[in-house]
């Protein structure tokens, strides 16, 4: 009979060494300082876990990266509030500034309004002519009135409201004339007529 070569090594009475797998647990749980896992064989180079007064040192350059984490954010968000206060600080300046030169144009735009209308309404002269030769002769004219939005009103003491408003519209230029009041008066009302606006 033949003999046939044993596949083991000669000595293979030893016990076999951890499997990768567990070589590769063994050095996880080393690095986190825990003690191996049963079955895993200890014949594979341990370190013994690190003692108090034995601790690493601070990883330099991960703190560095940890705080700029931090920071970047923080100091976009400060910078950020500065500049929102910087800007409300300007515009608050700008608009205490601003107020008296708004208020003068206000009252120049006004002003420049209020001289269009007087321009080109007729004269108060004209108007108490134009109202005069209106009114029925038993009326009197009492007041006139013109305001600075170029409005007319008026006040006549007549016996007949009706009579005035009536002869008043005849005439184009007092044709808008609508009576706001009336009160009794001597020998007769006191009406107060005005132009809509």
């Amino acid at each position: 009979m033949a003999m046939v070569a044993d596949p083991r090594p000669a000595d293979d009475m030893a016990q076999p060494g951890p499997s990768l797998v567990g070589q590769i647990v063994a050095a996880a749980r080393r690095s986190r300082g825990l003690a191996p896992t049963a079955g895993v064989d200890a014949t594979f180079p341990a370190k013994s876990p690190p003692r108090a007064e034995q601790r690493t040192p601070i990883d330099r350059v991960g703190a560095a990266v940890a705080l700029m984490l931090i920071a970047a954010p923080l100091a976009v968000w400060i910078d950020a509030a500065w500049l929102t206060q910087r800007a409300r600080t300007a515009t608050e300046t700008l608009s205490r500034q601003a107020a008296p030169i708004a208020a003068a144009r206000a009252d120049a735009t006004l002003a420049r309004q209020q001289l269009g209308t007087a321009w080109t309404q007729p004269t108060t002269g004209t108007t108490i002519e134009a109202i005069a030769r209106a009114l029925p002769a038993d009326a009197a004219l009492l007041r006139v009135e013109r305001r600075t939005t170029g409005l007319l009103s008026i006040e006549v003491a007549a016996p007949d409201p009706d009579r005035v408003s009536a002869a008043l519209r005849r005439d184009p230029a007092l044709a808008g004339l609508r009576a706001v009041s009336q009160t009794p008066g001597d020998g007769g009302m006191r009406v107060t007529l005005e132009q809509p606006r």
